[in-house]
């Protein structure tokens, strides 16, 4: 869904990124204080030429990997998931850059915050971007490891988060 967004961004005419959008949107949560939209914008009313020039000049969209999803029990909203998302492209210092939380919203899984990685930390560590503050969270109580990132900082995050995990989640 967002890599299909984020090729819409630099290819499609409005109507269609607008509807790119809107489905986008279908699966995030807002309230008051914590805004989710998508943050995947440009500008409106481009003519066919201009948007041609962007797409020409843009970098190609990747598809990110997702590395884990973790589920918490998190004190005011239940149980919450986070799934940790690569930027596209590891570089020997980096692999992750998003985190998405999700908890269930009127019976259905949405998505109510975006963390991105703190690229100053020397240790793994993520900060809000957008939506809901998280805040602490105990010990995870279900693990869908994925795929173990190659680069040693997010690789032992990855690693400290698998073996706190119920053996049975894994």
């Amino acid at each position: 869904m967002v890599y299909e967004q984020d090729i819409a961004n630099i290819t499609e005419p409005d109507e269609q990124l607008e509807q790119r959008v809107a489905r986008t949107e279908s699966f995030m949560h807002s309230f008051p204080g914590a805004s989710m939209t998508s943050p995947f914008m440009r500008p409106r009313r481009l003519s066919a030429e201009r948007l041609a020039k962007i797409s020409e000049q843009s970098s190609t969209p990747v598809c990110r990997p997702l590395y884990m999803v973790v589920g918490y029990d998190v004190p005011g909203w239940g149980v919450c998931f986070a799934a940790d998302v690569g930027g596209g492209e590891e570089t020997n210092y980096i692999a992750y850059e998003r985190q998405y939380w999700a908890t269930e919203v009127d019976g259905e899984l949405k998505v109510i915050a975006l963390y991105g990685i703190d690229f100053y930390s020397e240790a793994l560590a993520w900060e809000n971007v957008s939506g809901a503050v998280v805040g602490r969270t105990g010990p995870p109580i279900a693990v869908r490891a994925l795929e173990e990132p190659r680069v040693p900082r997010d690789r032992d995050g990855y690693q400290k988060i698998v073996a706190s995990a119920p053996p049975e989640s894994i």
